[in-house]
């Protein structure tokens, strides 16, 4: 594209503005020009993130012509509403996890796009698709390099010292299910269903068994641990998500706890003749029991950004790979999990 986009970012939701901010500055094609949020605990993030005074309303990022892009970080229970209004103002969406706080809201705004003709990336950053290790490897499952799968197994979660103070920190985090969408099965094991079903598509049935042990989320009564069985008829994908405070820790602070070395990130893909063991944050990755030089391995690759998956797609009219329907199966996937879970772990079948 011979112009940089315009994007104004909306909503600052558990800071996650302000990480869209730092991401989208990182992009040559891209151009903060405002950004909006009423919330005060998040308003002077925003603001310091962007490098500017916040807009007077949302209102005023969907009628300003500078702004191409809208990039949404508000809360997952208003995404819907915005990317329907964004998209009635032909403003292209760069929506940031999770995607929304139900399957109704998910299908609204697949659809709000679809009738639209704008387009919308997923972004949901750094974990999978657009860690340049699994996003590699997820090109070559794709392509039969390794052949036939016989498991999926990902361990996704961050963990704390004892004494953090979630409550404080990011509030919106206990928020109630009917505003985020659940705990932390909806904000962390997102990460790990968008890749399993970027390997393997829909799986036909959902597991799962969820827990709230830290004492934070008990009391706001959502998940801080879910477990999540896929069936995918010849072999299991199982997925382990979710914040865990563990002794031992020493006490940390905001930036302890966002130090990609306190989470724990362990991706194990089996294959009838092959096994791949990848710790992403540890930059190990283990073929049949050979450590890889992720030097050579990454020598000339790199992952398609969501920022340039999104530009691709205005260019070209072609949905990007992160697109609505993924996110939307990810829903799917996730609403399939808690109902699991209120049943005890009973199969919940993907229609």
């Amino acid at each position: 594209m011979s112009r940089r986009l315009g994007v104004g970012i909306l909503g600052n939701c558990c800071t996650h503005g302000e990480f869209v901010a730092f991401a989208l500055k990182q992009e040559p094609g891209a151009a903060i020009v405002a950004g909006w949020e009423d919330d005060p605990r998040r308003t002077s993030g925003l603001s310091a993130a962007i490098g500017r005074e916040l807009a007077a309303s949302p209102e005023a990022l969907l009628d300003d012509p500078a702004i191409d892009v809208i990039a949404l970080a508000c809360s997952p229970h208003e995404k819907a509403a915005w990317v329907e209004k964004a998209a009635g103002a032909g403003k292209h969406v760069f929506l940031n996890k999770p995607m929304a706080e139900s399957l109704d809201s998910a299908h609204r705004i697949e659809k709000a796009v679809a009738r639209s003709g704008v387009q919308l990336v997923y972004d949901i950053p750094a974990i999978g698709r657009f860690d340049p290790v699994t996003a590699k490897l997820l090109g070559e499952v794709r392509a039969g390099r390794y052949g036939r799968a016989i498991n999926h197994t990902h361990a996704f979660s961050f963990t704390f010292s004892t004494d953090f103070p979630l409550a404080a920190v990011w509030p919106e985090r206990l928020d109630p299910a009917s505003l985020s969408g659940g705990g932390e099965l909806t904000n962390l094991g997102c990460y790990a269903v968008d890749y399993m079903i970027g390997l393997w598509g829909r799986p036909a049935s959902i597991q799962a068994k969820t827990t709230a042990y830290w004492d934070v989320y008990r009391e706001a009564e959502v998940e801080n641990f879910g477990q999540v069985i896929a069936d995918y008829g010849d072999f299991f994908a199982s997925l382990a998500s979710g914040k865990q405070p563990l002794a031992g820790l020493p006490s940390m602070d905001v930036a302890g706890a966002l130090d990609p070395a306190n989470w724990h990130n362990v991706l194990e893909l089996q294959f009838e003749h092959h096994n791949l063991t990848v710790l992403p944050f540890q930059d190990v990755l283990m073929h049949n029991g050979a450590r890889v030089p992720l030097p050579e391995y990454l020598d000339g690759y790199a992952p398609v950004s969501p920022f340039q998956q999104l530009v691709r797609a205005i260019e070209t009219g072609h949905p990007p790979e992160s697109d609505a329907a993924s996110a939307r199966l990810g829903v799917e996937v996730l609403m399939a999990a808690y109902r699991s879970a209120a049943e005890g772990g009973a199969p919940v079948p993907l229609i």
